[in-house]
């Protein structure tokens, strides 16, 4: 693809090459991805569902919180201060010196990762003894930060700590994330809602505010896609108590009973072809001695077991058993249950295969930057793909040794 020049219908060729190379057209449920327009208007091109990545949204929340005149002036003065000691090498050893063994080194700032401004605050309030004694012993060094800095720091560090759960968690390469969307969003507002009493600056309730009022505009319409709301239903620790809204959680049901309709009945493929109708056991005849009750022969042979019928008893039994421990896998609970539900277990297979965020190729974009490096810049592109597959699942043999 040319890369000045990516508009929807060369994103659209570049992945339907990849997806025709891995034999992947008939597998991939949902692409997810920023909500550029040419990225949305690719996966149309491709007939496939988009699904926002849910790290980009939670970035926006808190980066639209940190340009805030209320907390901005603060964070600026911790980046000069910052700053000013990875410019001086005087400065950051007389800082190291005044803390003594296992000393802690500040954190820049990186504008395109909202979390470094919250790694940067952690830090300084971490050193925040040793800093001004040595900034006030150093000419031309910034002022150093006052006790109402100190304390809109500290409701800043409580506000945005959260958050920063919540990414780590979501952008996980190696468990479920898709299901944690719903059931995190609506424990980030609630939270945020619990520590606004805590906090001590009214600044700091300013943006505590600011972050629920955000986080419900943007995060909030997750519960609202089908993506999600499949996802967080199928995971046996949150199915229905996941929700914020019972409205949302009976939508997700019904979607449960519609792909459930559409895909493995009772535990057996759909054959195309089928009746919608499947005759039950072979009726029992009564007892000759029993003329009276000769009837029932003919009403058993009229009783069918339609698939709606059969799609209700299977959500009974998963919805009314026990919700599976919060630290639980629940990969290992579809693998334990396959035989039992297993219409239940391929679709959540389906479901909960999709990643809650696009940082896994972040992460492959930057690994793919330390291989092809000035000294290797003639490796082949078919030797980068192996290296790079190899890096990624090589934890596959790992965990089999």
């Amino acid at each position: 693809m040319d890369p000045l020049n990516h508009n929807a219908e060369n994103i659209a060729a570049s992945v339907r090459n990849v997806l025709s190379k891995w034999n992947l057209e008939t597998k991939v449920n949902a692409i997810v991805t920023d909500n550029a327009s040419a990225m949305i208007k690719s996966c149309e091109i491709l007939q496939k569902r988009h699904f926002p990545c849910f790290a980009h949204c939670l970035n926006l929340v808190v980066q639209d919180c940190l340009e805030e005149n209320s907390i901005k002036h603060v964070l600026t003065k911790c980046k000069k201060i910052v700053k000013f000691f990875k410019c001086s090498t005087i400065a950051y050893e007389k800082f190291k010196q005044a803390q003594g063994d296992n000393a802690y080194s500040l954190i820049q700032e990186v504008s395109t990762r909202w979390n470094s401004a919250f790694k940067m605050v952690e830090r300084i309030l971490a050193t925040k003894e040793f800093l001004s004694p040595v900034l006030l012993s150093l000419s031309r060094a910034p002022d150093p930060l006052t006790a109402d800095d100190i304390e809109l720091l500290e409701d800043i560090q409580t506000i945005l700590a959260p958050f920063d759960y919540v990414t780590t968690q979501c952008s996980s390469s190696s468990k479920v994330t898709s299901s944690l969307i719903v059931p995190l969003t609506n424990g980030l507002v609630e939270g945020l809602n619990d520590q606004f009493g805590r906090l001590k600056t009214v600044d700091g309730q300013q943006a505590c505010r600011f972050l629920q009022d955000r986080a419900r505009i943007r995060l909030f319409p997750f519960e609202e896609r089908s993506t999600a709301r499949l996802a967080t239903i199928m995971d046996p620790r949150f199915k229905k108590e996941g929700f914020r809204s019972p409205f949302n959680a009976e939508q997700a049901a019904v979607l449960l009973e519609r792909s459930l309709s559409t895909n493995t009945i009772a535990g057996a493929d759909a054959e195309e072809g089928d009746s919608q109708e499947t005759a039950v056991e072979p009726p029992v005849t009564p007892n000759a001695a029993e003329p009276l009750l000769k009837f029932l022969s003919s009403n058993i042979e009229k009783k069918k077991r339609t698939k709606k019928v059969d799609v209700i008893l299977v959500m009974r039994h998963y919805f009314e058993g026990i919700n599976s421990d919060i630290s639980s896998n629940p990969l290992e609970y579809w693998r334990s249950n396959e035989s039992d539900q297993p219409a239940l277990a391929k679709l959540a297979k389906k479901a909960l295969c999709v990643p809650a965020t696009s940082t896994e190729s972040e992460r492959m974009f930057s690994k793919a930057g330390q291989i092809i490096s000035e000294r290797r810049s003639s490796l082949k592109p078919n030797i980068v793909d192996q290296l790079l597959f190899i890096n990624k699942n090589w934890w596959i043999t790992e965990s089999n040794i």
